[in-house]
């Protein structure tokens, strides 16, 4: 009698934390599967795949050894420049068959607890249950595709050669429920938002102020890569040769939009301990010969200094968009009067040569043309221009009038000086037929 009566004293706290240990259970589950895939994919030596499952498994909370040493060991092999990484998976079946049912289960607690909500209220531990499950689902159901997105960029990367960069999950976590709550509510700014909804959480100011977002996104997540090389200022984070970790979150389906892509690649410093390219060019860091760094970058010297270069279009592209934003899309952070007239979707392509070092650009000339063909008309902008909102780094921007040609093989040549030292570089790439 005395055990039941407690069990009925009780009663009300179990069920009070009933969504939390389901969470919990599911979490568990969750965690095991992506230690076993991080294994999985360690021993295919696929450096996004493996590094993206041990990265899920350490922030459901998974304290596995060897999978915290497996996210090292492959966070050292691209970072010091031993792996490029971006081969993008042709076969995702063995972990879509893995995650098959938890991706089911946990979409089915989503689903649960929004219904929960909706009809008694959300107290914190019902919204913190709530936002665990989302991100659980969305991982779950987006895990092959994520890997794909993180290996196109890199496979732009390796061609700009450029170090590959890693997918972040606490970061990423906050931006899909960021997407979440976007989706649901339509507020893709989310400049005063609704803090009564269901979908609010810490990671909807995160999502605004951390982000670039793309509403109702006309490519797939895997392609999203393709999606942001075809905009100027959404892309100048993957030239950036420092540049480690990727944040990227999505959200399929609400009640207002289709579906929510945010990107961001962070400009700030992540692992201490490995020297980024611009600190070892300048000579600030010293890389010791056990840890076998490998110089990747293109370089100019400036002075006694190295400096690192990045453009886009890279050298020999073949697919390359023909306009800007792929022709549907406008972008945020420009000021020019005759872009707002015109729309930046009815330019073409912007071509991109930026420094990642010296201070002042002067003397800069350009010629982009078909090739062994007429010269394409530009608007030429140089950092500082404040007809953009453009990164302060020595940049050189063309912005053709008109989208180019498909099919077509186009030639540039952009030549100045950075801090008095004269450069000069050539290149050509086609775009996509």
């Amino acid at each position: 009698m005395t055990r039941l009566l407690a069990l009925i004293l009780l009663w009300p706290a179990l069920q009070a934390d009933e969504p939390a240990v389901k969470v919990q259970k599911l979490n568990e589950r969750l965690v095991a599967a992506f230690v076993e895939l991080a294994g999985d994919y360690d021993s295919k030596k696929d450096p996004e795949a493996c590094h993206f499952f041990a990265e899920c498994a350490i922030g459901l909370g998974s304290k596995d050894e060897k999978t915290v040493a497996l996210r090292k060991k492959w966070e050292d092999e691209v970072y010091y420049g031993r792996s490029r990484g971006g081969v993008v998976l042709t076969d995702t079946k063995p972990i879509e068959d893995r995650l098959a049912t938890i991706s089911r289960d946990t979409r089915n607690l989503f689903e649960d607890l929004v219904k929960a909500s909706g009809e008694k209220g959300t107290d914190d531990k019902m919204k913190a249950a709530l936002s665990s499950a989302a991100v659980m689902h969305e991982v779950a159901r987006g895990a092959s595709d994520y890997v794909r997105a993180v290996q196109r960029f890199n496979a732009l990367r390796s061609k700009m050669k450029l170090r590959a960069i890693l997918w972040e999950f606490t970061a990423s976590a906050k931006l899909i429920l960021g997407a979440w709550y976007m989706c649901e509510t339509g507020d893709a700014e989310a400049t005063t938002p609704d803090v009564t909804a269901i979908s609010y959480t810490e990671g909807v100011k995160f999502a605004r102020d951390e982000s670039n977002r793309s509403p109702n996104c006309p490519v797939p997540l895997r392609e999203y890569a393709n999606r942001v090389r075809s905009f100027c200022l959404m892309r100048e984070d993957l030239l950036n040769p420092d540049a480690r970790r990727l944040w990227l979150g999505w959200w399929n389906g609400g009640a207002k939009l289709k579906s929510m892509a945010l990107y961001s690649i962070p400009r700030g410093t992540y692992r201490k301990d490995i020297p980024t390219p611009s600190a070892k060019f300048r000579g600030e860091t010293v890389v010791e010969e056990k840890d076998h760094w490998l110089d990747i970058e293109e370089t100019i010297k400036v002075g006694s200094t190295m400096v690192p270069l990045a453009r886009y279009p890279f050298d020999g592209e073949t697919d390359t968009p023909v306009a800007f934003g792929d022709g549907a899309g406008d972008e945020a952070g420009w000021a020019d009067p005759t872009i707002e007239r015109k729309g930046l979707y009815s330019f073409g392509l912007p071509v991109m040569l930026r420094f990642f070092g010296g201070k002042e650009l002067s003397e800069v000339d350009y010629e982009l043309r078909k090739k062994g063909g007429a010269l394409v008309s530009c608007k030429k902008y140089l950092n500082g221009d404040k007809r953009i909102d453009m990164e302060d780094l020595p940049t050189v921007l063309l912005l053709p009038e008109n989208p180019f040609d498909k099919g077509t093989t186009y030639q540039v040549r952009i030549k100045g000086k950075l801090d008095g030292t004269p450069f000069e570089r050539k290149w050509e790439f086609s775009t996509a037929k």
